[in-house]
């Protein structure tokens, strides 16, 4: 049987709107055969001390090289939100939405990652924590997502979209060379910044996931994208859709990116397919 090791990381506001939620909904209704790891940042989440599968970490302790990354940039405007000069002349529309270039804010995540990977073996897994588990989830369902001959599984933007991943969840093959390739360029992106993140056009985590995505798949194109037959007119150019919910993993979590978790539910205008499920049906 192969490990399977989901990750997650959030604040203290994030763990009082929608952390412990989604820690008391992973504990109820995923397998216990898969584990989790919980990266919080300055606050104590709940744990049942029967849920032996869910593990604990404080960031700031488990997370050296992440507290280096924000002891460099954490100062400079670049990496909060505020793009240089070049990108806003050259994007007068977008230039401020601050979240693009919110450099310390997405560190949170990537680091994270790059730490359970270490701690992990055959698959882990990153989920956000503004998710939630609605339906059991099998041990045999969730490796079936995650298929042995890729080295990577992911939420793209559906059929046509030129734009980045959609990474509420997506699966690292850790046995797998091309992966290993990809979590060693992800992590370079960040520890040599100025060769790396800050050389992109935006510097969010799924945009540097999407760029990275896109330089390895030419070499080895055996990734598995849940979104691949869907087609999302929102998606096209933008951040927009929702694909999490409306491909395979909407069986069991929703996904309150953005807005949605001041209402702790995606909307119904999210639902592009008929899910069946009783979370969705509102029973």
């Amino acid at each position: 049987m192969q490990d399977i090791t989901v990750v997650t990381t959030f604040h203290k506001p994030g763990l009082d709107q929608y952390g412990q939620r989604f820690l008391d909904s992973f504990a109820q209704r995923v397998d216990k055969k898969i584990k989790l790891l919980v990266y919080a940042e300055g606050c104590s989440p709940l744990i049942d001390p029967m849920c032996e599968n869910i593990k604990v970490f404080d960031s700031f302790e488990a997370l050296p090289k992440l507290n280096a990354f924000k002891s460099k940039w954490g100062n400079d405007p670049k990496a909060n939100g505020i793009p240089p000069d070049a990108i806003k002349a050259r994007r007068p529309r977008d230039w401020h939405k601050k979240f693009k270039w919110d450099a310390i804010r997405f560190a949170n995540k990537t680091y994270a990652v790059f730490d359970a990977c270490e701690r992990s073996k055959d698959w882990c897994v990153w989920m956000d924590a503004d998710s939630y588990i609605h339906t059991d989830w099998s041990y045999d369902e969730f490796i079936n997502l995650l298929p042995n001959d890729k080295w990577l599984t992911y939420v793209g933007r559906g059929k046509g979209s030129q734009t980045w991943p959609e990474c509420g969840f997506y699966g690292m093959n850790l046995n797998h060379p091309m992966c290993v390739q990809f979590l060693k360029e992800f992590e370079r992106f960040y520890e040599d910044a100025d060769n790396g993140i800050y050389e992109l056009e935006e510097w969010h985590d799924s945009f540097v996931f999407g760029h990275i995505l896109n330089q390895l798949t030419p070499i080895d194109a055996n990734v598995h994208d849940y979104s691949a037959n869907m087609y999302l007119r929102e998606a096209k150019t933008g951040g927009g859709g929702h694909p999490l919910i409306n491909g395979p993993l909407g069986k069991w979590m929703d996904h309150m990116k953005g807005g949605r978790k001041e209402q702790g539910k995606s909307k119904t205008s999210d639902l592009m397919v008929n899910r069946t499920e009783n979370y969705w049906a509102g029973k």
